[in-house]
C-alpha cells in the first residue's frame, strides 16, 4: 500500500520487513509465532487507521475546518 504518507509507508515497509524475517525462521516456536501474529495484527489496525482517517477527511468540510479549530483553541484558552 503506497500513500501520500511517506512516514506511515516506511513504517509499514518496516513491519513488512519484520513479518517476512519472522516468517523465515519462526517455524515451531511459540515466542516468534506470537509476535508474528502481533506484527500481523498491528499492520492490519495502521492501514484501517490510516484508510478510516483519510475517510474522515473527506467528510470535512475544508470551508468549515477553520472554524472548527478556532472553536477548539477557544475552549482552550477558557480552559
Amino acid at each position: 500500500m503506497i500513500t501520500d504518507n511517506i512516514t506511515f509507508d516506511k513504517l509499514l515497509s518496516d513491519i513488512d520487513l519484520q513479518i517476512e524475517v519472522l516468517n523465515a525462521i519462526a517455524a515451531d516456536n511459540p515466542i516468534l509465532n506470537e509476535q508474528l501474529r502481533l506484527l500481523l495484527e498491528s499492520r492490519e489496525m495502521l492501514v484501517l487507521q490510516e484508510m478510516e482517517m483519510h475517510r474522515l477527511e473527506d467528510l470535512i468540510d475544508q470551508d468549515e475546518l477553520g472554524d472548527h479549530t478556532a472553536i477548539i483553541d477557544q475552549q482552550a484558552d477558557e480552559a
